[in-house]
């Protein structure tokens, strides 16, 4: 991996509402995870958010029968998934775009984003990193919103696009301020024991100029059972 610069984590777009009985640690969105640059993901929330359209494919004409979807294909339309068990969470897991050296989490709060560069989710060996929003201006709390109230020894799962699923038992769950920078364990890659990272935005949320910054990531570490 290249090595990461220790400067402080831009925030997450999110709102005020928090998680009960506390702010919502919410991970650095993992930014800057494939280049030497940003420590966090920089989401920041600004009220609006640009308009998301579907690309809907042409109807067959008349006469004309739809294509044939083998069962290799179908399996593959099947939806990777992080479950998170203990809070009754389901999101389908995508990739997560890198822009501009940062590691983005979906636009679709609902959905997490898993590092490319990390294991695969079906990888004997690594870390599977994957991101989400905490929240977002214009869709509410995002599938990590409650992120930091999962506790130790609690198991999660995730399935990849193959439907297969693994167990995970959660090792911790912490808060690090984004100005400390990125933890470097969550960027081992593809090599070393096999372990799951989920991070997402948290900590307090503090406005400049109506943007809304959260100062911490919050990072879920689990080990495969």
């Amino acid at each position: 991996m290249t090595s990461m610069e220790q400067n402080p984590v831009p925030d997450e777009p999110g709102s005020s509402a928090e998680p009960a009985g506390r702010r919502k640690s919410r991970v650095f969105a993992t930014a800057a995870i494939i280049v030497a640059v940003t420590v966090g993901l920089f989401m920041t929330y600004l009220g609006t958010r640009a308009d998301e359209s579907t690309a809907i494919p042409p109807a067959p004409t008349a006469g004309q029968a739809p294509p044939a979807v083998g069962a290799a294909a179908a399996a593959q339309m099947v939806p990777a998934t992080l479950s998170l068990d203990p809070l009754g969470v389901q999101a389908p897991i995508v990739d997560a775009s890198v822009i501009d050296g940062v590691l983005t989490p979906p636009g679709d709060v609902s959905e997490v984003g898993i590092w490319l560069d990390g294991a695969p989710l079906d990888s004997s060996t690594g870390t599977t990193l994957i991101a989400g929003h905490v929240n977002l201006a214009g869709q509410g709390n995002g599938a990590l919103f409650d992120l930091g109230t999962v506790e130790p020894g609690q198991e999660i799962r995730t399935s990849d696009a193959a439907g297969n699923s693994t167990r995970w038992r959660v090792t911790s769950v912490v808060s690090r301020a984004k100005a400390d920078g990125i933890e470097e364990s969550v960027l081992a890659g593809p090599e070393g024991p096999r372990k799951l990272a989920v991070v997402t935005c948290g900590g307090e949320l503090e406005f400049t100029d109506g943007i809304g910054n959260y100062q911490d990531n919050v990072y879920l570490y689990a080990d495969l059972i």
